[in-house]
């Protein structure tokens, strides 16, 4: 391999502007604005917050950051809880310190990392903002614009169908609610997002700049990213927690299968079919309660209502299933971690609900975790979770292979990961039917009729100050933890 040169501060390092501007990027962008006022309620006295059919109460703490308390849809509750438990970052490497590392985040706590977000940056200007009052030590302080709440048109609609002579389309508007942490190296950017079919897409994103290691003989753990750089490999997993209450607190895990099968019909004349068929069965105690996605999505899981039907026979729930890429923790038996993070073994745990098994992970796991805090393991111990009061926790996370694109900051757009909340046979049809932001249009000889269904247009002019935000009055002045951090080169990563 030859001599390596040391790794030097230079601009590749740093997060400041550098490069070619690009084509037509002087220009004004487009961007999404408030046409009118906004379309939910907030109050911020109790923390509660309604939009559309949704409704829940927000709270934030020390360790675990962002929480929704009393999710309502309809006015009937479907969640008890729900929020962010753990983020663990586990690396590896040839040297002991990449080979040593790893970050259990809720020991610095989610709560006094979350930063005030620029607005048209992090949200959009025309968010809802709300101050953040954290304490660190014994010591109280606001962060302002810390949580942001806005809707959004995702741009792409809803719903559509076209047949002859007609068209129907629905707008997709959508309601987030949306916190930063940053923790040491990383900005995690968490989103609560609520669509008006009934569904919560929880999503994280991740950026700042990695941990990164000498490239010698580390080929077997990173790529050479520049002069003497290694890109230190490293798996993230943001663990989550949701105490279901469907239709009551008495609720069952629903397992449906997608399986191929051969198969002989009364019509196929004795020839067999190869084909395939759902096998429905349920979780029926915590011995069964961890569990990794199928290969090939072959298998969905709801929390369902047993002792409820709807009016076809079918037991109402809300269906859990992947949006983005997930992941479990790649390392078996890891040295560093011993029984601080089996919370991270598989993608998805069912158990039955305790008031003492109130998270996944404790803020001090990592400092004892041969004997932790919170031992995850513990919480399966062979309980029925046949109509009881169950917690689903899950993973969000990424395996990251750091490459040249990941300096000097990974970026969002691909350190992604999210999990979707939606109805499975608990309501009688698609409730974005209800909205108001849809259109009909009917072709007759040529000629369009078009159908609104009274929704308000927007009106001109448009304050379009909202689009440039006076950021002189943005406040960071909490600290945040950096591993390592030098102060006189706030730039440089």
């Amino acid at each position: 391999m030859g001599i390596l040169s040391p790794n030097l501060d230079q601009p590749w390092a740093h997060t400041n502007k550098h490069g070619d501007t690009l084509p037509l990027d002087d220009d004004a962008p487009p961007a999404s604005v408030q046409s009118g006022k906004e379309r939910f309620a907030v109050d911020a006295e109790e923390s509660y917050v309604t939009w559309m059919d949704f409704s829940f109460y927000v709270s934030i703490t020390r360790d675990n950051g962002l929480r929704l308390y009393d999710i309502r849809y309809k006015g009937r509750r479907i969640m008890y809880e729900l929020g962010l438990d753990e983020a663990i970052a586990h690396y590896a490497g040839i040297d002991p310190v990449q080979s040593g590392t790893c970050y259990f985040d809720s020991m610095n706590g989610f709560g006094p990392t979350m930063i005030s977000l620029v607005k048209g940056y992090d949200c959009p200007a025309y968010s809802h903002y709300l101050n953040v009052t954290q304490t660190t030590g014994e010591t109280t302080y606001t962060q302002k614009d810390g949580l942001c709440m806005f809707e959004i048109d995702k741009g792409f609609p809803i719903q559509r169908h076209s047949w002859a002579g007609h068209t129907t389309v629905t707008k997709n508007i959508a309601f987030n609610i949306r916190a930063i942490y940053t923790i040491g190296n990383y900005d995690y950017m968490t989103t609560y997002q609520f669509h008006l079919d009934g569904s919560i897409e929880i999503d994280v994103r991740a950026s700042g700049y990695i941990s990164s290691a000498f490239y010698a003989e580390n080929e077997d753990y990173g790529f050479k990213i520049h002069d003497s750089l290694s890109g230190s490999l490293h798996d993230h997993f943001i663990t989550f927690k949701a105490d279901f209450d469907i239709l009551g607190e008495k609720n069952s895990l629903q397992k449906v299968a997608i399986e191929p099968t051969v198969e002989k019909y009364k019509w196929s004349e004795g020839e067999t079919r190869n084909t395939m068929k759902a096998v429905k069965s349920f979780i029926k105690t915590e011995d069964d309660g961890k569990i990794n996605w199928s290969p090939n999505g072959g298998a969905m899981y709801a929390v369902v209502n047993k002792d409820e039907k709807n009016p076809y026979g079918e037991n109402p729930g809300y269906r859990i299933v992947p949006a983005s890429g997930v992941a479990y923790l790649t390392v078996q038996n890891s040295s560093i971690t011993g029984n601080a993070a089996h919370h991270t073994t598989h993608h998805l745990y069912v158990t039955r609900q305790k008031d003492n098994e109130t998270y996944a992970a404790g803020a001090y796991n990592s400092l004892t975790p041969e004997d932790p805090q919170v031992d995850f393991d513990k919480y399966f111990n062979g309980e029925s979770l046949d109509q009881e009061d169950i917690v689903v926790w899950f993973n969000l996370g990424m395996h990251h292979m750091p490459h040249t694109g990941d300096l000097p900051n990974t970026v969002f757009s691909t350190a992604h990961s999210s999990m979707l909340i939606e109805p499975m046979n608990y309501l009688l049809g698609d409730p974005s039917q209800a909205s108001s932001q849809q259109v009909l249009i009917k072709t007759t000889d040529g000629k369009p009729e078009i159908t609104r269904y009274g929704a308000k247009e927007a009106t001109c002019p448009v304050n379009l100050a909202q689009l440039n935000p006076h950021l002189s009055d943005y406040s960071n002045s909490v600290s945040v933890l950096k591993y390592p951090f030098d102060g006189s080169k706030p730039d440089r990563a």
